[in-house]
């Protein structure tokens, strides 16, 4: 079964063999004029993100998947919509990313970073016409790729690699293997598939391959965790046809964020608390002043059309412990257990 994040789309685009770049990525992207700046802009956003996944996936392959006769391929899809998607079944895996998810998540992360307080990159803060967003129009403003800033291309390469985990996370976890019943029990494993990616950005990012991706500290790795988690969370919430199986991005984060303190908790260097309480308004406030500067961002861009209420949030934070939690619970320890991964 395939498990599709992001939009649909009346084509999943020709699979290509390497990462797009130059003429390929003018021809997937025609309508948005993708030159100078802008074009090298893009690809360094390719050429990074593969680079990190597939250094990443030499390590998964080698001590996980290889040891129990496993494959998880992956492909790039010559498409310009916002989409990712894994399918397969007993122990034969693919993860599809369509090439228009890595610019979608780029550009909104050029214009939230653009509209936080102070920022240094605040010369991009009103690069939309009216009517336009960081969605659909990519980074019209920029015409060198410093002028991005690494702030935003940090963000987005944390969303793109939390988004991949996300997938792989599904795979691994059984989720492809099992037809979920309804819309509770697809919740469940889109909460599961969070959790665990959380996990893996929480272990697998001080790894990274270049210098200047690895975490500065343990604050620092769960600082990008939380705003990846927010940046990834409200563009899955606007942009998939599934939209109605997804909690709400702020939600979101806490599950992200609990498979990231699990990661930390089980190499015993995570932050010891009294009691449940202390420990639950320890990550609330880390997350609110992880997302305190980004939310008020989306709150001015483009993209405010986006975010929640109060009671929206509050809503889906019971709908999430109440039911989805339940439901994993029962869906971990009954199905998933014969197809998840063995460690």
């Amino acid at each position: 079964m395939y498990l599709i994040d992001g939009q649909p789309s009346q084509s999943a685009g020709i699979s290509l063999r390497a990462y797009p770049q130059g003429d390929i990525l003018n021809a997937i992207f025609q309508t948005h004029d993708l030159v100078d700046g802008r074009l090298a802009l893009s690809e360094v956003m390719f050429r990074e993100f593969d680079s990190e996944v597939e250094f990443l996936m030499d390590g998964l392959r080698e001590n996980r998947l290889a040891k129990q006769g496993w494959t998880i391929d992956r492909e790039f899809r010559g498409n310009d919509t916002f989409q990712a998607m894994v399918g397969g079944s007993e122990g034969q895996y693919r993860i599809d990313i369509a090439a228009g998810t890595l610019l979608v998540i780029l550009s909104t992360a050029i214009e939230l970073c653009a509209l936080e307080e102070g920022s240094t990159t605040a010369g991009l803060a009103n690069q939309y016409r009216p009517g336009e967003n960081s969605i659909y129009c990519l980074f019209p403003g920029v015409q060198e790729p410093e002028e991005a800033g690494f702030e935003a291309l940090g963000l987005a390469l944390d969303a793109c690699l939390l988004l991949y985990f996300h997938e792989l996370a599904h795979a691994i976890n059984g989720h492809c293997d099992y037809r979920p019943k309804n819309d509770d029990e697809a919740r469940a494993l889109e909460s599961d598939a969070d959790f665990n990616a959380g996990t893996m950005f929480g272990v697998w990012v001080w790894h990274l391959p270049a210098t200047y991706r690895k975490p500065k500290s343990e604050e620092d790795m769960y600082r990008r965790l939380i705003r990846a988690s927010f940046l990834l969370g409200t563009l899955l919430k606007a942009m998939s046809a599934r939209s109605t199986e997804y909690h709400h991005p702020t939600n979101r984060i806490r599950t992200f964020l609990g498979g990231g303190v699990f990661a930390f908790d089980s190499l015993g260097k995570s932050t010891k608390f009294d009691d449940v309480k202390a420990g639950d308004d320890y990550w609330e406030q880390k997350i609110m002043s992880c997302c305190a500067s980004i939310k008020d961002a989306l709150g001015r861009s483009t993209l405010k059309a986006f975010q929640g209420t109060e009671i929206d949030i509050e809503e889906d934070r019971h709908q999430m412990e109440k039911v989805t939690a339940q439901v994993l619970n029962r869906l971990k320890d009954g199905p998933l257990m014969k197809f998840k991964l063995k460690i």
